[in-house]
């Protein structure tokens, strides 16, 4: 149980500093360079598939991961193979939402997007780090 709280602290730790990035990212961009273009081009285009690869890849690894360790562990909740193999799938997820707001990055510092372009970027990765907001296992529920 209390491995289990650890965990959690730490994993809302790693997800505030995700989140912290997204404005830091956005307000920097703004600062350094100059205003884009807002026509889409190829590149943009490819941005927006390598976005949607990041977000189906996370979701991929994300749920796999973690209904494997969320069945070892309602079979043994003190497997920490199991556990940390929870850990990994949370921390996997956050960093494919937070590679969406680097492509957006990348799409206005590198593809001279505009900050609403890259603000779709920012927002999808937003979204996905707040709804894979990690939580405990049914498991441990009851116990926390």
């Amino acid at each position: 149980m209390n491995e289990m709280k650890s965990q959690l602290r730490k994993l809302h730790l790693i997800q505030a500093a995700f989140i912290a990035v997204i404005p830091i990212v956005a307000y920097i961009t703004e600062i350094l360079f100059e205003r884009g273009s807002s026509q889409w081009t190829w590149r943009h285009s490819l941005a927006v598939g390598l976005a949607f690869w990041s977000a189906f890849t996370g979701f991929r690894f994300r749920r796999r991961l973690i209904r494997r360790s969320e069945s070892a562990l309602a079979d043994d909740p003190s497997n920490q193979k199991a556990l940390r193999q929870w850990q990994a799938g949370q921390i996997i997820g956050m960093a494919f939402a937070e590679s969406i707001v680097w492509w957006g990055l990348t799409l206005r510092m590198v593809f001279g997007g505009t900050f609403r372009q890259a603000g779709l970027f920012y927002t999808t990765g937003l979204f996905l780090l707040l709804l894979w907001t990690p939580r405990p296992i049914a498991a441990f529920r009851t116990e926390l």
